[in-house]
């Protein structure tokens, strides 16, 4: 393995542990001590693919995002009608939190983490507001067409946002359900919420789906990392 092929291992090493560990345990009971622990490095070995702990966060955050909105806008590419747009975006977001639980869970709740004014933090910010903008835009031309009906467009999008992305917390391979089950589930539950008075007729392409090189394997039966050590 040369050196560029081991510096890139070196760096998905670092972020599979960061996501393990922010997800688990929280950004800030980690430090670089435990992600060099879990690595087998040195402090100053992870110093040398990442700048600080905050700016390790913020990538993981913006590669996680952005792929998010990348994967969204594949899959509605060609889509018109706003009950295909919202059964695809409840179909992806629920799918994505599902097979990437730990980078989610980070991505999700971690921005309370980044410097307050700073250009990272603004940064994922405006990264999140892109991606909710597809919500807000399939649930506003639905109403504005008369094929939705809802009182608070904002409280709906929340709701149903938050249906889908729980599945980080909840949902398991080899459940009763299989992942295009939840979907559909999903998709039906969000269309009678808005009383949709439009066929969907989308199926989600899951094969569009965002994917993260670093997304530890299933650890969700396992206890924390902070427990297993002792």
């Amino acid at each position: 393995m040369d050196l560029k092929d081991r510096d890139a291992n070196a760096n998905r090493r670092i972020r599979t542990a960061a996501v393990l560990l922010f997800a688990q345990r929280g950004y800030a009971a980690t430090g670089i001590r435990d992600l060099a622990r879990a690595v087998g490095m040195t402090n100053a070995g992870v110093y040398h693919h990442v700048a600080s702990k905050e700016a390790l966060l913020a990538d993981l955050m913006r590669v996680a995002q952005r792929g998010l909105i990348d994967a969204t806008e594949r899959m509605l590419h060609g889509v018109e009608s706003p009950a295909d747009r919202l059964a695809l975006l409840i179909s992806s977001l629920t799918a994505t939190h599902a097979l990437s639980p730990m980078t989610t869970r980070v991505m999700d709740g971690e921005l309370r983490s980044l410097t307050p004014g700073s250009p990272a933090r603004d940064e994922i910010i405006a990264l999140r507001d892109a991606y909710e903008d597809h919500w807000r835009s399939a649930i506003a031309d639905g109403v504005a067409a008369g094929a939705f009906h809802i009182a608070d467009q904002r409280l709906t999008r929340l709701a149903l946002m938050s249906m889908c992305t729980g599945t980080s917390e909840w949902y398991r391979p080899d459940g009763d359900s299989s992942l295009e089950q939840v979907c559909a589930e999903f998709t039906a539950i969000g269309l009678a919420a808005v009383r949709s008075s439009v066929q969907v007729v989308a199926v989600p392409d899951l094969s569009l789906l965002p994917e993260f090189p670093w997304e530890p394997p299933d650890v969700r039966n396992d206890p924390p990392i902070a427990e297993a050590g002792r």
